[in-house]
């Protein structure tokens, strides 16, 4: 691509308000002219690679401040088109070298090369990250019956129901299961050992803490109990046997007072049982 440097540098001049008024036989500009201040700036080249500026003064007196400035200005111009020139005649007219062109070809290529394996290094990365990071498998609880018998009494706390011991009508937030002295309780799902203790109205009790909320509730036990409060269970293990020590339902027929709560709120617990 050829540099058009003469018209570059005429747009250069107009825009700092000089004029050439004189070049050399090779069409270098060696003289300008400043019109606001009739000040003349000539150019010589006194060895390869200097170039000297000599400002001749006329009519109007410039400061010294001001005739540093413009000689400043005129000699960055003349070094920047210097160096343009230099440049253009290193580029063999509108050709450029193929040991340049292969220069520059081969620092693209090593950016390149570069951002690839760059790519391909992230990748790799979130590919290992990806594989070392278990996926979440979410848990679901599937509750087995604590004991086989027949639903002695219903869960009910929107209607109430008589209870024989008390004489009363009242709602009742468990299950009563049928089943005779000493049979086996079982845990409905694993889980921890949450509490165990002998309630005034229900009698001895085991509470077994669950995964996402659920908890499970075994009344009018035996008081020989098989687990320990902190023991993690297993779904189906023996945890204890059915008594007779639920004080407000000891006239009821031998059975397991069972419920079921969902973070913390008693649920209907009938369900296991259809």
């Amino acid at each position: 691509m050829k540099i058009k440097i003469e018209n570059i540098l005429d747009k250069l001049l107009k825009k700092l308000n000089l004029k050439r008024i004189e070049t050399d036989n090779k069409g270098k500009v060696i003289k300008f002219e400043n019109d606001a201040d009739k000040v003349e700036v000539e150019v010589k080249k006194a060895r390869k690679g200097a170039i000297e500026i000599e400002t001749i003064k006329d009519e109007k007196k410039l400061s010294k401040k001001g005739i540093s400035i413009l000689t400043s200005m005129i000699l960055l111009l003349l070094l920047t088109i210097t160096l343009g020139l230099n440049s253009s005649n290193n580029l063999n007219n509108d050709t450029v070298s193929p040991k340049e062109i292969s220069s520059v070809a081969t620092s693209s290529s090593v950016d390149d090369n570069s951002q690839m394996q760059d790519k391909e290094t992230v990748t790799e990365d979130v590919v290992l990250a990806t594989k070392a990071t278990p996926k979440k498998v979410e848990e679901k609880l599937v509750f087995s019956v604590p004991l086989d018998g027949e639903i002695q009494k219903m869960y009910s706390t929107d209607k109430v129901i008589y209870s024989k011991t008390l004489g009363q009508w009242k709602t009742h937030d468990g299950l009563d299961i049928s089943a005779s002295s000493s049979s086996t309780v079982n845990a409905i799902e694993r889980g921890v050992v949450d509490d165990i203790y002998n309630d005034s109205f229900l009698g001895m009790t085991i509470v077994i803490e669950h995964i996402s909320g659920y908890k499970s509730q075994y009344s009018n036990l035996d008081e020989d109990v098989f687990v320990s409060i902190g023991e993690s269970v297993v779904k189906g293990q023996k945890i204890g046997k059915v008594g007779n020590t639920s004080v407000g339902e000891y006239l009821d027929d031998a059975h397991l007072h069972f419920m079921l709560f969902l973070n913390d709120e008693s649920i209907d617990p009938t369900y296991i049982y259809n």
